[in-house]
């Protein structure tokens, strides 16, 4: 299940009921609900009062944050049936008047659902953060209502010393926030369990949603197994959904995601844009394999379209094939060659090094000075900020030429596209009962607050670590999306711009998914040094840094480091899933962690 945990313009208000007066309230409560009149208005509705007067009345006030606070007022010597109509009624009118339909309840004392039953909240929240009793020492009249709202609750918060209660209770999604805890965090963690417990009910299509929501984190020393998920997995791209999947289907296990963007599929998420064109939002994913064993891992979550990739290249005005092949050479030098001939033409223009260090040396003595200076200094000079001679060797191992007229950029035995597109590829991935998906998440927001036993990390590293060694460099890339209203825009799927434009490829996706539409959208690269991270910069120093921040991965127990960016290591997606499904199989011959607190 797949739930986006942003705030909308349509977040409901809260109105809280209680016992207390609002200026006797414990302070989390009113730091909380304070922040929250800054998204959105608040309601606190405090116990009644009982006077001489004939008629019932609410008096009505605001604090300085805008909270509105609500006294009820009624006749002295009513039965206790006759308070809680009189109040139904006094409420009912209330959020008739002004306007209140979309709403959560937030109950600090379990009478007031006596008069609220007739109310329809978007959630419900019961709050025992100051004293959450146990069943034999409420009341035998109030007994009923404690029940009843456990029922209906779908949170609850407690506070540690609550432990009793909490087990006695059985509710799934209850969560613990020590009462002296940093209030901005709380408040910012109550705020993503309450829009994540809403989502879960539109989607669940119920009244009564915890059933399907989270699960709680028991306090120390107290550990219920069935109520905690088995793994937290940070990050919904490739990595993370695989590996999710896996535990999930095979193993049983209770798997939350976490992703802070605001999709699932990482950079390989694409979606429909205004138009109705198929588009990738994080630019063209072209998937190629020669892994049998991940094609048909990827197969039983999408259909696949063949597609064999092509790329143009804008060289002196032409757009010339690139890997270079037979047609590349007989067009930009005007010849005729055959492949025989072809082939003698690279002996010739190759430039033998004694000694390769750099990715300049490996493509000159491949393809010489002049078509290295053509087609490769200027494209990797955009892409990584650095000329080719400052690059290391290994970042360009073997430069692609051909003597035939092949124009396919790739040579893999799988090529294809998902048919109906990655998005719907990882849905299908992550629909299963054992997963659940938070997203507008960061994990950090909610790792103190939701238990897990064992950690999947497919961040950066440097980040999980605080950074303690500094910021390892990444080159990152502006997209600029275009519609425009003709067919067809280029001749090729992709071009590159190894020259002086700003941009270094252009791609159309229409030839990527063979949608058929009379409009076509394409997106300009930018690469840039600030930015989301897509490229770690191959430099020694770097390598060096990223070993020390290796060295703590490999000394941190229960946590999988998985993916470029845990590794700092460039990965097409093949790569992604296949390096997912080893860390798969260690995971499951590694005796599990202790559940973490």
């Amino acid at each position: 299940m797949v739930l986006d945990c942003s705030c909308t313009t349509l977040t409901p208000e809260i109105v809280c009921l209680s016992d207390m007066r609002w200026n006797c309230v414990h302070p989390r409560l009113k730091h909380i609900l304070s922040r929250c009149t800054s998204q959105r208005r608040v309601f606190f509705i405090e116990e009644v009062i009982f006077t001489n007067q004939l008629m019932g009345r609410l008096d009505i006030s605001q604090d300085k944050t805008g909270l509105v606070v609500v006294i009820p007022s009624l006749p002295k010597q009513l039965s206790d049936e006759d308070i809680n109509l009189d109040l139904q009624r006094l409420i009912s009118a209330f959020f008739r008047e002004n306007s209140i339909d979309n709403y959560i309840f937030w109950y600090c004392t379990p009478k007031a659902i006596a008069f609220t039953r007739n109310l329809q909240p978007q959630a419900v929240i019961y709050d025992c953060m100051d004293e959450l009793p146990t069943i034999k020492s409420i009341p035998s009249p109030l007994q009923e209502y404690e029940t009843e709202i456990f029922s209906l609750a779908d949170l609850v918060f407690i506070a540690e010393q609550s432990t009793q209660a909490m087990q006695a209770h059985h509710h799934p999604n209850i969560y613990v926030f020590p009462s002296g805890g940093d209030g901005d965090r709380i408040w910012t963690t109550m705020m993503k369990l309450i829009d994540f417990a809403i989502t879960t009910r539109h989607q669940e299509g119920t009244n009564n949603s915890h059933q399907a929501t989270l699960s709680y984190k028991p306090p120390n020393k107290v550990v219920n197994t069935d109520l905690v998920f088995d793994y937290l997995i940070v990050g919904a791209g490739f990595s993370g959904s695989v590996i999710a999947e896996r535990l999930a289907s095979q193993c049983g296990k209770r798997v939350l995601v976490v992703d802070k963007r605001n999709h699932i599929g990482g950079n390989a998420y694409d979606h429909y844009d205004n138009s109705g064109i198929l588009i990738h939002k994080y630019g063209p994913h072209i998937f190629h394999t020669n892994s049998r064993q991940v094609f048909e891992y990827l197969s039983q979550f999408t259909q696949w379209r063949p597609y064999q990739h092509r790329v143009l290249s804008s060289v002196d005005g032409q757009l010339l094939p690139i890997p270079i092949n037979l047609d590349t050479i007989n067009k930009l030098y005007g010849m005729n060659l055959n492949s025989f001939e072809v082939e003698e033409f690279f002996k010739c223009i190759t430039e033998p090094k004694e000694y390769i260090r750099t990715s300049e040396d490996v493509i000159v003595s491949q393809v010489g000075e002049e078509l290295y200076q053509k087609f490769f200094q200027g494209y990797a000079c955009k892409k990584w900020g650095l000329d080719p001679s400052q690059l290391d060797k290994s970042v360009v191992s073997r430069v692609s030429t051909r003597t035939n007229r092949d124009h396919r950029y790739f040579t893999d035995t799988y090529q294809a596209m998902p048919l109906h597109g990655y998005t719907q590829m990882f849905e299908k991935m992550l629909n299963h009962p054992n997963i659940k998906v938070m997203l507008n998440t960061d994990y950090r927001e909610i790792e103190q607050v939701i238990p897990w036993r064992e950690m999947v990390y497919t961040g950066t590293i440097d980040q999980f670590f605080d950074y303690r060694y500094g910021k390892l460099p990444y080159r990152s890339i502006k997209f600029q999306h275009e519609t425009h209203n003709i067919p067809v825009f280029q001749p090729a799927p992709v071009i590159h711009y190894p020259n002086e434009h700003l941009y270094s490829r252009v791609t159309e996706f229409k030839y990527l998914t063979g949608q058929e539409h009379n409009k076509t959208s394409i997106v300009y690269e930018f690469p840039q040094a600030e930015g989301d991270p897509y490229y770690p910069i191959p430099l020694p120093d770097h390598k060096k840094v990223y070993q020390k921040y290796k060295a703590l991965a490999d000394h941190t127990r229960g946590v999988y480091f998985v993916g470029r960016l845990a590794n700092y290591q460039y990965l097409n997606m093949d790569e992604c899933v296949g390096q997912a499904l080893l860390v798969y199989q260690k995971i499951v011959s590694t005796p599990v962690t202790a559940f973490h607190d």
